[in-house]
Protein backbone atom coordinates (compact mmCIF):
# COMPACT_ATOMS: atom_id res chain seq x y z
CA UNK A 1 0.00 0.00 0.00
CA UNK A 2 1.43 3.20 -0.94
CA UNK A 3 2.59 6.15 1.71
CA UNK A 4 -0.28 8.63 2.00
CA UNK A 5 1.17 12.06 0.60
CA UNK A 6 0.61 15.34 2.95
CA UNK A 7 -2.02 17.62 1.67
CA UNK A 8 1.10 20.17 0.25
CA UNK A 9 1.91 17.42 -1.92
CA UNK A 10 -1.31 16.61 -2.65
CA UNK A 11 -1.95 20.62 -3.39
CA UNK A 12 1.49 20.64 -5.85
CA UNK A 13 0.37 17.41 -7.42
CA UNK A 14 -2.96 19.41 -8.28
CA UNK A 15 -1.63 22.28 -9.66
CA UNK A 16 1.29 19.81 -12.13
CA UNK A 17 -1.94 18.26 -13.00
CA UNK A 18 -3.79 22.16 -13.56
CA UNK A 19 -0.26 22.54 -15.57
CA UNK A 20 -0.74 19.64 -17.89
CA UNK A 21 -4.69 20.60 -18.43
CA UNK A 22 -3.75 23.82 -19.10
CA UNK A 23 -1.32 23.28 -21.47
CA UNK A 24 -3.60 20.51 -23.37
CA UNK A 25 -2.66 17.29 -22.08
CA UNK A 26 -5.46 14.66 -22.41
CA UNK A 27 -6.48 12.12 -19.72
CA UNK A 28 -4.68 9.78 -20.87
CA UNK A 29 -1.41 11.52 -21.19
CA UNK A 30 -2.17 12.87 -17.61
CA UNK A 31 -2.50 9.62 -16.23
CA UNK A 32 0.74 8.25 -18.15
CA UNK A 33 2.57 10.76 -16.73
CA UNK A 34 1.72 11.07 -13.19
CA UNK A 35 1.37 7.15 -12.90
CA UNK A 36 5.28 7.02 -13.94
CA UNK A 37 6.14 10.03 -11.59
CA UNK A 38 4.11 9.01 -8.89
CA UNK A 39 2.87 5.75 -8.80
CA UNK A 40 -0.28 6.41 -8.33
CA UNK A 41 -3.98 4.90 -8.88
CA UNK A 42 -6.13 5.70 -11.78
CA UNK A 43 -8.65 6.58 -9.35
CA UNK A 44 -5.98 8.99 -7.87
CA UNK A 45 -4.83 10.67 -10.60
CA UNK A 46 -8.72 11.29 -11.56
CA UNK A 47 -9.36 12.46 -8.20
CA UNK A 48 -6.22 15.03 -9.06
CA UNK A 49 -7.74 16.18 -13.00
CA UNK A 50 -11.28 16.78 -10.73
CA UNK A 51 -9.51 19.20 -8.17
CA UNK A 52 -7.42 20.65 -11.02
CA UNK A 53 -10.30 20.98 -13.28
CA UNK A 54 -12.37 22.99 -10.82
CA UNK A 55 -9.45 25.38 -10.08
CA UNK A 56 -9.48 26.47 -13.54
CA UNK A 57 -13.10 26.72 -13.86
CA UNK A 58 -12.88 28.99 -11.07
CA UNK A 59 -10.22 31.49 -12.80
CA UNK A 60 -12.37 31.18 -15.96
CA UNK A 61 -15.33 32.20 -13.84
CA UNK A 62 -14.95 36.53 -13.99
CA UNK A 63 -16.87 38.84 -15.62
CA UNK A 64 -16.66 40.79 -18.62
CA UNK A 65 -15.93 44.01 -17.35
CA UNK A 66 -12.98 42.26 -15.07
CA UNK A 67 -11.66 39.80 -17.75
CA UNK A 68 -11.50 43.50 -20.07
CA UNK A 69 -9.48 45.33 -17.17
CA UNK A 70 -6.46 42.66 -16.68
CA UNK A 71 -6.60 42.26 -20.98
CA UNK A 72 -6.26 46.36 -21.04
CA UNK A 73 -3.52 46.10 -18.31
CA UNK A 74 -1.62 43.39 -20.15
CA UNK A 75 -1.58 45.34 -23.49
CA UNK A 76 -0.19 48.82 -21.53
CA UNK A 77 2.74 46.08 -20.41
CA UNK A 78 3.32 45.01 -23.37
CA UNK A 79 2.95 48.71 -24.86
CA UNK A 80 5.47 50.14 -22.01
CA UNK A 81 8.02 47.36 -22.41
CA UNK A 82 7.62 47.68 -26.47
CA UNK A 83 8.29 51.21 -26.10
CA UNK A 84 11.43 50.58 -23.49
CA UNK A 85 13.22 48.36 -26.23
CA UNK A 86 12.74 50.72 -29.21
CA UNK A 87 10.04 48.28 -30.68
CA UNK A 88 7.62 51.47 -31.46
CA UNK A 89 5.87 49.02 -34.19
CA UNK A 90 4.30 46.56 -31.37
CA UNK A 91 3.46 49.21 -28.84
CA UNK A 92 1.58 51.00 -31.84
CA UNK A 93 -0.07 47.57 -32.40
CA UNK A 94 -0.46 47.39 -28.75
CA UNK A 95 -2.30 50.42 -28.69
CA UNK A 96 -4.39 49.58 -31.34
CA UNK A 97 -5.38 46.21 -29.80
CA UNK A 98 -6.53 48.20 -26.34
CA UNK A 99 -8.91 50.38 -28.43
CA UNK A 100 -10.19 47.50 -30.42
CA UNK A 101 -11.10 46.32 -26.69
CA UNK A 102 -12.81 49.23 -25.73
CA UNK A 103 -14.71 49.29 -28.97
CA UNK A 104 -12.39 52.68 -30.87
CA UNK A 105 -11.94 51.98 -34.34
CA UNK A 106 -8.13 53.44 -35.19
Amino acid sequence: MANKVTNAESHLRTQEVYGLLSTGHSRTQIQQICSEKWRVSERQIDTYIKKARDLLFADADMARPAWLAEALQRLRTYENAAFKRGQIQTALNSVAAQAKLIGIDV
